[in-house]
């Protein structure tokens, strides 16, 4: 059969494959023409010049921060100054979770950002008045090493040899965890209410450790629970005389809360409170980071009554069996730095 590009340049060609009669060669061109674009218009896709599709304005961007009690906690330490001086490497962000899914549109296999999430461990530093290393982006020095030559290799070794990070600070996702919650479906004639909870539990973990000996001085972990609500009344049944007819559907609304925002959330605050435990941060600082660890977990328990409270993280720690004492290795780093070790909030380093 002849092409399509045949036919439109050729409309002799036409008259072999159509029925024969007076129809002229323009007529046929403006047939074969019309019926091609009539699908096309109806689809709404444009096909001349003077043709546009409009479409809706995308929202205008907003900045992303943490919420405005971490950001407080974070700022008070900088305010403090007692940070400045010192260098903090931030390791790759890692996610333990182990869940990922594909059945869904958009679904790309992970549930959570993945080790790009260390910029938020890095803001959080930086937020917080101290000094953020980059240990999680690697390949582009890897690149100027490799194509910079033997005297750029060397140089940037010595940069990096002549200032190493003071402590390393290592975040990641250690539990995600889909939870249920109520729902129901009541209906009378058909017609009634229907109400539906779910939800996940993340947990973040971050740690504080000093390189060389590797000594860990803190590790704070953080949970935080997001829910996902629907609720709306539906209808089924048959209206009229006689047979009737039947009418389905549902008018509801859905509230879901954002994965991502929680995930900041317990990121800067997990950071927040490994840099608390410092000694040198000052008392009131450390206060607002315990306060919102409370807040916290009193809002989890509003949110999941069935389940019982947990105690505080200090209470865990008296609850385990006696450790033995920390060594007490006088830290390699600058007079600043070596203030600044301590193995828990509620100890300070030897003097």
């Amino acid at each position: 059969m002849p092409s399509l590009s045949l036919l439109l340049a050729r409309p002799r060609a036409l008259a072999s494959i159509l029925p024969t009669g007076r129809v002229g060669e323009g007529a046929m061109r403006i047939t074969l023409v019309a019926a091609l674009l009539a699908p096309l218009g109806g689809c709404g896709i444009p096909y001349g010049s003077g043709s546009r599709v409009s479409l809706s304005e995308a929202p205008p961007s907003a900045q992303s921060t943490p919420s405005e009690g971490i950001m407080k906690s974070l700022m008070c330490m900088r305010d403090s100054h007692v940070l400045n001086r010192i260098r903090f490497g931030i390791a790759v962000h890692s996610d333990g979770t182990g869940k990922s899914s594909y059945g869904y549109e958009g679904a790309t296999g992970s549930f959570l950002p993945q080790g790009t999430a260390a910029i938020w461990a890095s803001e959080a530093v930086i937020r917080a008045g101290g000094l953020s290393m980059n240990y999680y982006e690697l390949n582009t020095e890897r690149a100027l090493r490799q194509f910079g030559g033997t005297n750029l290799d060397q140089a940037l070794a010595t940069q990096q040899q002549s200032r190493v990070p003071n402590f390393i600070i290592s975040t990641a996702f250690t539990a995600l965890d889909f939870i249920g919650g109520p729902s129901a479906d009541i209906r009378a004639g058909g017609i009634g209410p229907y109400y539906n909870v779910r939800g996940a539990s993340l947990e973040v973990s971050a740690e504080m450790y000093r390189p060389g000996d590797r000594m860990t001085m803190a590790i704070s972990s953080l949970n935080r629970q997001v829910f996902y609500r629907d609720a709306g009344v539906g209808v089924g049944r048959l209206f009229g005389k006689g047979k009737g007819e039947l009418v389905t559907g549902t008018i509801g609304f859905t509230d879901q809360q954002r994965l991502q925002e929680a995930t900041r959330d317990v990121i800067a605050l997990a950071v927040a409170d490994v840099l608390a435990s410092m000694p040198i941060v000052p008392e009131d600082c450390r206060q607002m980071v315990e306060n919102l660890k409370a807040a916290h977990k009193t809002q989890a328990s509003e949110d999941r009554p069935q389940e019982k409270p947990a105690g505080k993280h200090r209470a865990h720690r008296d609850e385990a069996p006696a450790q033995p004492p920390a060594p007490r290795n006088p830290p390699p780093q600058p007079a600043p730095a070596a203030s600044a070790t301590g193995t828990g909030k509620g100890q300070r380093a030897p003097h």
